[in-house]
């Protein structure tokens, strides 16, 4: 009875194990490798579209993209399907590349309107913004306005009174060549991106802690009272005497990175990763996936979100499944040691004891030695 017990608590052990790890073990499997491309966002992301880029999802989204005009967005897509053997019927592709060819008359337009008014969602519209920008122009208008709410103890925009700052001070560098043009480039990059608002809110939040640090007080009333009257050298001069180096440096560098993304995504593909970014590390994380990802970047984003560049708030629940694995594997173990043990006594059954001969009961003891010298 005790033996049909035992099988029969394998049998359900071995029931249990095995309807467990079916489910258990793929999840842990994905998880792992999940957590081993945490601190790389190429192969983060190619892990994660497994489950995403199927080909109703990749369809849907080259139409959405068509229907807002987005011609990058939607080559994007091409080059994702492409590389991942996704296949897109030839009357999609058609509504892509002739989307593209009325791409020259939708430039015209948003290049002036970057130049004018300094919001750009294009390459073109942000080589308007980046030009009224390069002459100083651009800073100056939003200095005038910002800095006159600014005298009048009216709300004002920190972000655009800094990187206007910034800015200014960063046009003499770039006639000269170097990093001056990243500099000038990020500062348009990211002033574009808040104007526009596409910032995420918490980066907007440390970009305008940056600003606030970046340009001394007194500076941004001299830069203001200087704009306000159209004084275009008296307000470079302002921006490079108030420029505080060490938070103009983490500006710099947030700006260089933007700078980096324009030229591998356009201009539409930072303001992508600028609104998705919650601190400057997601930005350079960002870069990295674009190194990584190539064209498809854009798509790469679009399907998975923040999820292209951060484990995010599932870290916990990889790190219980690979856990809830690991136990699975412990309780293998044990069960192939008990089901060993039951083989093995089953094979080599345990000898009985011997039967002791006639005349030699229970009750009877052989005399000891000292017992018999004393008889003698």
């Amino acid at each position: 009875m005790r033996s049909l017990l035992a099988w029969g608590g394998l049998a359900l052990a071995a029931g249990l194990l095995a309807g467990t790890g079916a489910e258990l073990l793929p999840r842990a499997h994905l998880a792992w490798r999940l957590l081993g491309a945490a601190d790389d966002p190429p192969a983060l992301a190619r892990l994660r579209l497994e489950a995403v880029a199927t080909p109703d999802r990749v369809a849907d989204a080259i139409d959405a993209a068509v229907a807002a005009q987005d011609d990058t967005l939607a080559q994007s897509f091409l080059e994702l399907a492409d590389g991942r053997g996704i296949p897109v019927d030839a009357a999609r592709r058609a509504r892509v590349a002739a989307l593209g060819e009325g791409a020259p008359l939708r430039a015209a337009r948003a290049f002036a309107d970057g130049a004018l008014t300094g919001q750009a969602d294009s390459g073109v519209g942000l080589a308007g913004a980046f030009a009224a920008d390069l002459t100083g122009l651009g800073d100056l208008r939003a200095l005038a306005r910002e800095g006159g709410h600014l005298l009048r103890d009216e709300p004002h925009d920190p972000i655009v009174l800094g990187l206007a700052g910034v800015g200014l001070a960063a046009t003499a560098a770039t006639y000269a060549g170097g990093l001056g043009a990243v500099a000038r480039g990020g500062a348009t990059l990211l002033k574009t991106a808040h104007r526009s608002g596409r910032l995420s809110r918490p980066l907007a939040t440390h970009l305008a802690r940056l600003a606030r640090e970046s340009v001394d007080p007194g500076a941004v009333r001299a830069l203001a009272l200087a704009a306000g009257r159209l004084d275009l050298a008296g307000a470079r001069t302002a921006a490079r005497a108030g420029l505080r180096t060490g938070a103009v440096a983490e500006l710099t560098a947030l700006g260089g990175q933007a700078y980096a993304l324009q030229g591998r995504m356009g201009t539409r593909g930072v303001l992508q990763v600028l609104s998705l970014a919650r601190s400057p590390a997601e930005v350079s994380r960002a870069v990295r996936l674009a190194e990584g990802m190539g064209p498809a970047t854009r798509a790469v984003l679009k399907l998975l979100d923040r999820a292209a560049l951060v484990i995010g708030a599932v870290l916990m629940e990889l790190v219980r499944t690979v856990g809830l694995a690991l136990g699975w594997c412990w309780g293998v173990t044990l069960f192939c040691r008990r089901l060993g043990l039951a083989i093995g006594r089953l094979i080599w059954a345990e000898p009985r004891r011997a039967r002791t001969p006639c005349g030699a009961g229970i009750g009877h003891r052989a005399p000891s030695p000292l017992a018999t010298a004393a008889g003698a």
